[in-house]
């Protein structure tokens, strides 16, 4: 004997919607498209409309299904994102049922192994705040990972290294011999090399500080490695910078930009 289910349309269509918005989200926040709140709004609609009217003009389940997947949600995807390649298109499909399953997922283990202490609306609640956070943890965290890498100096034949920072802020260049500066805790430098009478003075500008001085050395080489890219600088300039730039700070020299590395190759400067 068949089973017959009743399924209400209302629950299905707050269902997709929620759903949809979720996922159209995830994909907007973690692979940075950029798209605007009221275009991923409609899309979440297109795309609960478009579930809703599969539903009720198929009689099979699996037509149903197969509507949805292969139909509704690519062509919402290219309306939200209107992506120009496959491989970002490709991207954005993992993305949106990734997010999917995972609300999915949270949302049965509440609502069927919490024993009646979350409603189906409660559950599914709980499962988009659970989602949304594990995004932004998941988002700062590569952030992180892509901010922060490993510098290494090297002055008298002496190496240490350091927790480095690239500073989109740090642009200063010294004018005497136009290389980029970056900055070091001046206490990590002199507890390394000691203090030295070997400085001179770079004008600089900064919030609070309309003139200063910096005090600043040539050092034998800087290199590191940021993202895919290794990068070695020949007599390096550091600015020798107070110790409550870097006072419970991670990093401990900070990168100018312009030193950056462009492309995935191993550069030089002389």
């Amino acid at each position: 004997m068949d089973a017959i289910y009743e399924v209400y349309i209302d629950v299905l269509a707050m269902n997709n919607f929620f759903a949809d918005l979720a996922a159209l989200l995830a994909v907007n926040i973690f692979l940075k498209r950029r798209v605007r709140a009221h275009r991923i709004l409609a899309g979440a609609v297109l795309g609960t409309a478009g579930s809703c009217a599969a539903f009720l003009f198929t009689r099979q389940m699996a037509a149903y299904l197969l509507l949805v997947h292969f139909a509704v949600n690519p062509a919402v995807l290219l309306f939200c994102f209107r992506e120009k390649t496959r491989q970002d298109f490709f991207a954005d499909l993992c993305g949106g049922y990734f997010a999917f399953l995972i609300i999915g997922g949270i949302t049965e283990w509440l609502y069927e192994g919490g024993n009646g202490w979350f409603s189906y609306k409660m559950a599914l609640s709980a499962a988009l705040i659970l989602l949304f956070a594990a995004l932004l943890w998941v988002k700062k965290q590569f952030k992180n990972r892509i901010r922060y890498f490993e510098a290494e100096i090297c002055q008298d034949g002496k190496k240490i290294c350091l927790k480095a920072l690239s500073d989109s802020g740090n642009l200063l260049h010294d004018p005497y011999t136009g290389k980029a500066v970056s900055m070091i805790d001046r206490r990590i430098y002199e507890a390394a090399y000691g203090k030295t009478g070997a400085v001179r003075l770079i004008p600089y500008e900064s919030l609070g500080c309309r003139h200063g001085l910096l005090e600043a050395v040539t050092i034998e080489e800087l290199s590191y490695i940021y993202g895919s890219c290794e990068k070695k600088i020949q007599k390096a300039v550091l600015g020798l910078a107070d110790h409550a730039l870097f006072e419970k700070k991670p990093y401990q020299i900070i990168i100018n930009p312009q030193e950056n590395p462009t492309g995935g190759r191993y550069e030089k400067d002389g």
